[in-house]
């Protein structure tokens, strides 16, 4: 299992990804008022420190038609679309030859509002789904709650055959947990990676990444 850490804006906290193993970094573009939102120098700055650390562009409301110009400026080739996006943008972005991983945002009840879209995602070309706890119009990410169990594997089940990530609420524990069963390939923490809200801690950066190992290859 790999592990994504959502909302770097330092070469700090970048160089601590790149260090403890962390496969994925989230850059956001495109998240208006957020405090972790970048500029696109920002971004390409960060996108230029990046060494074993892949890059994802995490967009909400950017048109990707201006997302494209950025990731052609940095050189970014992964996108993750967080906001509620038309089929006709995975494929802007397919047709151009990005890895596209799409948000979908799943209630406590299970209902997702975007399900019927789904397949047309897959006819897009959409290579991922990130499974994230719906939390509202005005707040689709970084929920900081865990879907329950049931629904989760409700949602599994319902993308069967398809490339999952998952995000939410996720401690090292329940990484932990989940690398030891099929069907998550990667992991998308923000809250857990820091202390109090604050940055990225070397410490909790290097938990999440033990966590994602099944235990057999820990020696546990």
């Amino acid at each position: 299992m790999d592990l994504k850490i959502c909302g770097v804006t330092t070469p700090e906290e970048l160089e601590i990804l790149n260090q403890e193993g962390a496969r994925y970094a989230g850059l956001w573009t495109g998240i208006d008022g957020h405090p972790r939102n970048l500029t696109d120098a920002k971004f390409i700055e960060l996108v230029e420190l990046c060494e074993s650390v892949t890059p994802v562009a995490v967009c909400v409301r950017r048109p990707v038609s201006d997302l494209w110009q950025l990731l052609q400026l940095s050189g970014v080739r992964h996108v993750q679309l967080h906001g509620f996006n038309r089929p006709s943008d995975v494929r802007y972005l397919k047709d151009r030859g990005v890895t596209l991983i799409k948000t979908i945002h799943v209630g406590d009840d299970g209902n997702c509002p975007a399900e019927r879209l789904i397949d047309p995602y897959i006819d897009a070309g959409c290579d991922i789904f990130l499974i994230d706890r719906f939390g509202g119009t005005e707040a689709i990410g970084s929920s900081g709650v865990e879907l329950e169990p049931d629904t989760l594997q409700n949602w599994r089940d319902r993308l069967t055959g398809q490339r999952v990530w998952l995000a939410g609420g996720l401690t090292a524990d329940r990484i932990a947990d989940l690398a030891e069963s099929p069907g998550i390939e990667t992991v998308d923490v923000d809250t857990a990676a820091r202390r109090q809200g604050g940055a990225i801690q070397r410490k909790a950066a290097r938990m999440l990444v033990l966590a994602t190992a099944p235990a057999h290859q820990i020696g546990v």
